[in-house]
């Protein structure tokens, strides 16, 4: 049977009712995403994973830890996996940054792979820096492999994988907590991608 990558995106986290740039901002699970992570748990509890990788940010090695509480699987932690970096943008409300920088924000949405926020980087950036990781992993295992990371992270891996433009990678669905199984299929093995889980 061919090998799976399974994407997954970490459990809900708490940063109040006003909608945030969360990029490398370190914020720990909430109560709900710990929920989420059990029932991540369950999912692969019949699935062998010869390794696991995972943010280095809290998290993301929450959500692995629960996962993996009970199964015996190297778990390595890659820095280049940590979530796009906002700059000056980051944890600051996404209305404040319209109302104090609209040109900025309008830049934003009219060219999303390669604008850089202040002091961050680009969705290009970040997927450079992802997918050299990503191939190395590929070139160094042969079974199923896990990614526990971010919503920015999983979708530019996807990106790459099914040669979708970065301007159009928010039509990519990452909610928390979701599981995007990556796949080969057919005489040229073209890789194909499916939600499961939390689709919301």
């Amino acid at each position: 049977m061919d090998r799976k990558i399974y994407l997954v995106r970490h459990g809900k986290i708490d940063c109040g009712k006003e909608k945030r740039y969360i990029g490398i901002t370190d914020l720990p699970l909430s109560q709900d995403g710990i929920e989420q992570a059990k029932d991540l748990k369950a999912f692969f509890s019949n699935i062998t994973i010869e390794k696991a990788f995972i943010s280095p940010l809290r998290r993301c090695v929450e959500t692995a830890e629960i996962i993996l509480e009970q199964v015996a699987v190297d778990q390595i932690q890659i820095e280049a996996f940590k979530e796009i970096n906002m700059g000056t943008w980051e944890n600051q409300p996404i209305a404040s940054i319209k109302d104090k920088h609209p040109k900025l924000y309008e830049a934003r949405g009219q060219n999303m792979s390669a604008f850089i926020p202040p002091g961050g980087e680009s969705f290009i950036q970040l997927q450079n820096r992802v997918m050299a990781n990503v191939n190395d992993i590929l070139c160094s295992t042969s079974g199923n492999i896990l990614l526990v990371a971010h919503a920015g992270v999983n979708r530019v891996i996807i990106s790459h994988f099914l040669d979708i433009s970065l301007n159009d990678l928010f039509q990519i669905k990452q909610p928390y907590g979701c599981i995007s199984e990556l796949y080969q299929r057919g005489i040229n093995k073209q890789w194909q991608y499916r939600l499961i889980g939390n689709k919301e």
